[in-house]
């Protein structure tokens, strides 16, 4: 059997960073009141906590400014052990994150989430800051967004992979909600990958 080394396009937030636990508790401390980590749809900071998007955005350049955001905060559990084991097979791995908004530089950004991998000793083959996911070439894509995911197949990417935090939703991605699962999806692209570039060689 013959497989090759792939480009791994990786999310950060929600996937790798615990995003949500970050900002609840930066933000129970800061509005003086409790904001629950537990996300229940994608937009929960305006469901749960009542804030609207200008508000929660100016919120999260506070906390960013403040060294919490982006900073504090331990990889979501398993995170760290599967990207290394993804390193060790000899896949490449790209991280790009849309971490730039208002109040939040792409410079500042960039340092900030590399400081982070550089912390948690996440093996990194590219970092970038950028709300365009497909701004580089990759062979698999992983986001928890799905609102990304739809616009990298209306890119035509070639595998992007959804990361579910709410099983009950469906989308045309292809859809996992553990590591084994992503892994599962990696080895089969990289086996046929593999195989086609064989064939194309005879």
């Amino acid at each position: 059997m013959e497989s090759r080394s792939l480009d791994i396009g990786l999310d950060i937030d929600g996937v790798l960073y615990p995003f949500v636990q970050v900002i609840a508790g930066y933000a129970t401390k800061t509005l003086g009141r409790p904001c629950t980590d537990k996300a229940e749809t994608w937009d929960w900071y305006q469901r749960q906590w009542g804030l609207n998007h200008d508000e929660f955005f100016a919120l999260c350049s506070r906390g960013v400014r403040d060294g919490i955001l982006f900073t504090e905060g331990a990889p979501l559990p398993g995170a760290m052990r599967a990207v290394k084991r993804l390193a060790r097979a000899g896949h490449r791995l790209h991280y790009i994150t849309a971490r730039a908004f208002d109040g939040v530089s792409t410079s500042d950004a960039w340092h900030r989430t590399a400081e982070w991998l550089r912390k948690w000793t996440f093996p990194v083959h590219s970092l970038t800051v950028s709300v365009d996911k497909n701004c580089r070439p990759t062979d698999v894509f992983l986001d928890d967004s799905p609102h990304v995911c739809h616009d990298l197949i209306a890119a035509g990417h070639p595998r992007p992979v959804w990361w579910s935090h709410f099983p009950a939703q469906t989308h045309p991605a292809d859809t996992v909600s553990s590591w084994e699962e992503f892994h599962t999806i990696v080895e089969g692209e990289a086996w046929l990958s593999g195989t086609s570039s064989l064939t194309q060689g005879t």
